[in-house]
């Protein structure tokens, strides 16, 4: 029988820190095989590329699979995931809200390591005169909380540029997506003839609904994180009649943790 070794009880756990490209893509791996995955990252060569620009960020890899997203084939890294990325660098960041209604601003302030501030603003009329203000979605439903990211996202940049090495927030990026196009139109068999008819103009196929790809994001979500993000990536979708479905995913995670 060979030699057992023993557990040892009361040392601290620690991340797994790949060295190599090698380990970086067993790792990553072992991530996709296990459907953890965030949604659109789920093959090995995509959650390589999370974990690589994780580490020249400071993110650990695991985390790395959850902050960072791509967004129309870039790299970007969430939003609430910036001021961990500065604290940790002994950086300083402040945040505001002045003014009412129309008149609302978002500031942040940057605070370096050495003392040097750097700090920036959106506006309300900045989001008129960039076409967001008025766009359905996030804009809608959690204004001040869009004024904010974008906020950060200028002064973190501008007054990190350091730390984020060009990466954008993933919710500005988002803002930038194009409209979902409609699926072309099948051709029409008839039952009679069994000929098929040209598509009929302007007509198409039902697309899945928002709805229907909220519950697909659901199921394949890798986290409560996760989870949480969205309702912002889907926001037109019917989440009332989803609740079940992302209380049974958070069971899954749960459990699977």
């Amino acid at each position: 029988m060979g030699n057992v070794v023993p557990l040892q009880a009361g040392n601290k756990i620690a991340g797994i820190i790949p060295t190599s490209i090698e380990e970086v893509f067993r790792l990553a791996t072992a991530v996709s095989k296990s459907g953890l995955a965030p949604r659109g990252m789920e093959t090995p060569e995509k959650l390589t590329v999370a974990i690589m620009h994780g580490l020249e960020i400071g993110l650990p890899p695991m985390q790395a699979i959850q902050r960072i997203a791509v967004v129309n084939g870039r790299p970007t890294v969430w939003g609430d995931a910036l001021p961990a990325l500065l604290l940790a660098r002994g950086f300083h960041i402040g945040e505001r809200i002045e003014g009412a209604g129309d008149d609302r601003v978002a500031f942040c302030k940057v605070v370096r390591p050495d003392g040097s501030m750097i700090e920036r603003g959106f506006s309300v009329v900045d989001a008129k005169k960039a076409g967001l203000w008025s766009k359905p979605g996030p804009w809608q439903q959690y204004p001040e909380r869009m004024l904010q990211m974008r906020a950060r996202g200028f002064a973190c940049r501008d007054g990190a540029a350091d730390v984020l090495s060009g990466l954008y927030i993933t919710e500005e990026i988002e803002e930038e997506r194009p409209m979902r196009d409609m699926t072309p139109p099948k051709e029409v068999v008839t039952p009679v003839m069994g000929k098929a008819l040209p598509p009929v103009v302007g007509e198409a196929t039902a697309a899945p609904t928002e709805t229907d790809e909220a519950r697909k994001a659901i199921k394949e979500a890798g986290s409560v994180e996760v989870l949480d993000h969205l309702r912002e990536a889907f926001p037109d979708a019917n989440w009332p009649a989803l609740a079940a479905d992302v209380e049974a995913r958070k069971v899954e995670l749960r459990e699977a943790q």
